[in-house]
Parts: C-alpha cells; sequence; structure tokens
C-alpha cells in the first residue's frame, strides 16, 4: 500500500471530489447569442464547433476518470515529506520546467534553499 493514501481527512476529500465530479457530469448550457437567441452558422462551421465539442467531452471524461482513479491517493504527500526538492528543483532545470507547475507558492518558499541548485545535481 503506497504512503501517500489518505489516512485523515477522507470525508471532507471525498465531498469535494463527489460536488467536482457531479459539476462535471452535468456541463455547460447551450451557448446563445446575448438576447437569448440562437444563432444561425454555416454549415462547416457548425461541423467544427462540434468537432471542438467533442474533443472536450473527451478531456473531461479523460479527467473524470483521472480524478476517480486517484480519489484515494495523495499525490502531493510524497512530493512535499519523501523526496528530495533538490532533485525536483535540478530536474525542472534539466527538462526546462518551470518550478511553478511542481511546487505551489507555500512550497517554494519552504524550499527556497534547494532553488539554485545545480541541473546535473546527483542525490
Amino acid at each position: 500500500m503506497p504512503l501517500s493514501l489518505l489516512c485523515q481527512g477522507c470525508k471532507s476529500l471525498l465531498k469535494e471530489l463527489k460536488t467536482d465530479l457531479d459539476r462535471a457530469r452535468k456541463g455547460k448550457p447551450p451557448l446563445k447569442n446575448a438576447d437569448g437567441k440562437r444563432r444561425n452558422l454555416a454549415p462547416e462551421a457548425i461541423e467544427k464547433k462540434i468537432a471542438q465539442t467533442n474533443v472536450k467531452i473527451e478531456k473531461m471524461e479523460r479527467d473524470m476518470k483521472t480524478k476517480e482513479d486517484l480519489k484515494t491517493v495523495a499525490l502531493g504527500t510524497s512530493k512535499i515529506n519523501y523526496l528530495d526538492p533538490r532533485i525536483t528543483v535540478a530536474w525542472c532545470k534539466r527538462h526546462e520546467v518551470p518550478i511553478e507547475k511542481i511546487f505551489n507558492k507555500s512550497l517554494l518558499a519552504k524550499f527556497a534553499w534547494a532553488m539554485d541548485v545545480d541541473p546535473d545535481f546527483r542525490f
């Protein structure tokens, strides 16, 4: 069993997950003009909109499945408690990934000491 399985606060996280999934399942209302009337579009434009909507639906379904699969795993726990931040910072520098994509503001402040590590750092 992974160390990062949730132990505390499962109920609140499950409530948040449930509301997120419900919101994703409901989707958005159909698009209308500002006056509330439907738009008349050319057939090519309609086909393009349908294709774009299908892509959005597929992405939402993937996101929902990922969220459902990972609902019992706290992904941030191992990043904070078990990984040396110098390794993460070196990896980000090596692969030109902004460190802000990996660490939030509080973790950036907590791990400020690790930010000037060399990209070739090896633990």
